[in-house]
């Protein structure tokens, strides 16, 4: 069984656990992150971890799965 990524970790995409490279993550202005011209995938968001919502950023790579992916 995969270990789920540890949903505190803000550094971490809380789906698989790759870097998220959040900008707000390290300690740069929000307006720099990659998530800010990014066009993310529904059913990604959905699948972030109740406890990681609103917490923790997902990755690039993530935010573009589709349904299928996820």
């Amino acid at each position: 069984m995969t270990e789920r990524p540890d949903p505190n970790d803000t550094t971490k995409c809380p789906l698989c656990g790759a870097p998220n490279d959040c900008a707000i993550a390290a300690g740069r202005d929000a307006e720099s992150c990659w998530c800010m011209t990014a066009t993310m995938s529904q059913s990604a968001l959905a699948a972030i971890p109740a406890d990681a919502q609103g917490k923790v950023c997902i990755c690039a790579r993530c935010a573009s799965r589709t349904p299928a992916d996820i």
